[in-house]
C-alpha cells in the first residue's frame, strides 16, 4: 500500500528484455558494418539480417520490439513517399498492364504455394492457407490465430520466405548489374533544411495517426508513405530523410527479421527454412514467368518487374528498389496494390473454402500420417 507523502516508485525495468534489445542492435550493427566494409548492397539491412539470424540460429536470445521497429518503418514510408514526384508519375499510364495483371498473379502464386504446402503434408489446411497467402506477414499471422491456424508455423514460414527472397535478390542482382543507389541511401554532406525536416517528421507522425484511425493495413508504413507522397506531389516538400535516418531504419528492419527466429528450436528453424526455400523458389519461378511476359508486352526492365511483383515484403522490396537505383514509385505502387488485394480477398476466399469443407478434406499424405499416428497410439495403449 502506498502511504501518503511517500515518493512514488518508478516502474521496474525488465533488465533481461533490455539486454535482448541492446544485444540485437549491437549484433545487427556489427553485421551492417561488415557488409558496408566489403561493399555489399543494402549493407545495413542485409548485414543486420544475416548477423541476427546467425545469432538466433546459434541460440542467442535477442529481440526488437515494435516500439523501435514501427517508427523506423515509418521512416522508410516517408523516404519512399519522396519518390512520388510529378516527373516520375508522368509515365504512370505505362504501369496499367502490370497493375491489371497483378491480381491474377496474386491468385496464381497463392494457389500454387497452397498446393505445395498441402502436398508436403506439413501444415493443416487452415495453416497452409495463411502461410501461402503471398504477403502481409503481420496480417496473416493475426488472421491465422483468429481462424484456427497455427500461428507459429505461419509466422515462421513467412519469415523464412522474407529472409530468403530479401537476402538473395539484391546479392544475385549485384552479380549481373551495377547497382546505383538513390540519394536516400547514399551519405551526403548536404544538410537538410529545418523546415523540410519538420515537414518530413510531421508526415511520419500525422500519417501514422491517420492510418490507424481509418484502419489501413500496416499503418506505421502506409500512413507516412501516403502522406509523404501527397506532400511531395503538392510541392510542399522536395527532400527525403537524411542518410543516417534511413540507415537506422534499414538496421532496425534487418534486425527485426533476423530476430524472428530467436528462441525457436534449431530443428524447427532448419525444417521451416527448407520448406520456405521451396516456397520461395516456386514464387520466384512464377514471378519470372509473369515478369517475362510483362517485359515483352510493356518493354519494361525485367529486374524492375521482378522487384515490383515478388512478395518479399513491402518495406523490404521497396528499400531494395532504392538500393538498386530502380524507380521506387513503380515498385511501391505494385506492392501496395498486392497488399490491398490480399487484405480485401483473403478472408472471403477463406470463408468460401470453409463452406465447401475444403479444409476438412484429407490429402493422401495427411491420411497416411493420421493413420500411422492412430496405429501408434493403439499399440501404446
Amino acid at each position: 500500500m502506498q502511504l501518503k507523502g511517500t515518493p512514488k516508485r518508478f516502474p521496474r525495468v525488465d533488465v533481461q528484455a533490455v539486454r535482448r534489445v541492446v544485444g540485437a542492435l549491437l549484433i545487427g550493427f556489427a553485421g551492417g558494418a561488415v557488409f558496408a566494409y566489403v561493399q555489399l548492397p543494402l549493407p545495413w539491412m542485409l548485414g543486420a539480417m544475416a548477423a541476427t539470424m546467425a545469432a538466433s540460429l546459434a541460440g542467442a536470445r535477442i529481440s526488437l520490439p515494435n516500439l523501435i521497429r514501427k517508427p523506423m518503418i515509418g521512416v522508410v514510408g516517408v523516404t519512399l513517399g519522396s519518390a512520388f514526384t510529378p516527373d516520375r508519375l508522368a509515365g504512370m499510364g505505362a504501369w496499367l498492364p502490370s497493375l491489371a495483371v497483378l491480381p491474377i498473379y496474386v491468385v496464381v502464386i497463392g494457389c500454387l504455394v497452397l498446393f505445395y504446402l498441402r502436398s508436403l503434408a506439413i501444415f493443416d489446411g487452415k495453416t497452409a492457407f495463411f502461410a501461402a497467402t503471398p504477403g502481409g506477414l503481420s496480417e496473416m499471422v493475426i488472421l491465422s490465430d483468429q481462424h484456427g491456424g497455427d500461428l507459429r508455423s505461419v509466422a515462421l514460414f513467412h519469415s523464412a520466405r522474407l529472409v530468403l527472397i530479401v537476402f538473395s535478390l539484391p546479392i544475385a542482382a549485384n552479380m549481373f548489374i551495377e547497382l546505383q543507389p538513390t540519394v536516400a541511401l547514399v551519405a551526403s554532406d548536404e544538410k537538410l533544411a529545418f523546415d523540410q525536416l519538420a515537414i518530413l517528421s510531421a508526415s511520419l507522425v500525422v500519417g501514422w495517426f491517420l492510418a490507424v484511425r481509418i484502419r489501413l493495413p500496416s499503418p506505421s508504413f502506409m500512413g507516412p508513405l501516403i502522406l509523404s507522397s501527397v506532400i511531395h506531389l503538392a510541392g510542399l516538400a522536395h527532400a527525403s530523410p537524411p542518410f543516417i535516418a534511413v540507415a537506422a531504419a534499414q538496421l532496425a528492419i534487418g534486425t527485426s527479421v533476423g530476430c524472428r527466429f530467436s528462441g525457436v528450436p534449431l530443428r524447427l528453424i532448419l525444417k521451416t527454412l527448407t520448406v520456405g526455400a521451396g516456397g520461395a523458389l516456386l514464387m520466384f519461378l512464377v514471378t519470372l514467368v509473369f515478369a517475362l511476359g510483362l517485359a515483352y508486352v510493356t518493354e519494361s526492365e525485367l529486374a524492375l518487374l521482378l522487384l515490383a511483383l515478388i512478395p518479399g515484403g513491402f518495406p523490404e522490396m521497396s528499400l531494395i528498389a532504392l538500393g538498386m537505383g530502380f524507380d521506387p514509385a513503380f515498385v511501391v505502387t505494385h506492392h501496395g496494390l498486392r497488399v490491398l488485394v490480399i487484405v480485401a480477398f483473403a478472408l472471403p476466399i477463406f470463408a468460401w473454402l470453409s463452406k465447401t469443407n475444403w479444409f476438412d478434406r484429407g490429402w493422401p499424405k495427411h491420411q497416411a500420417k493420421e493413420k500411422a499416428k492412430a496405429e501408434s497410439h493403439d499399440q501404446m495403449g
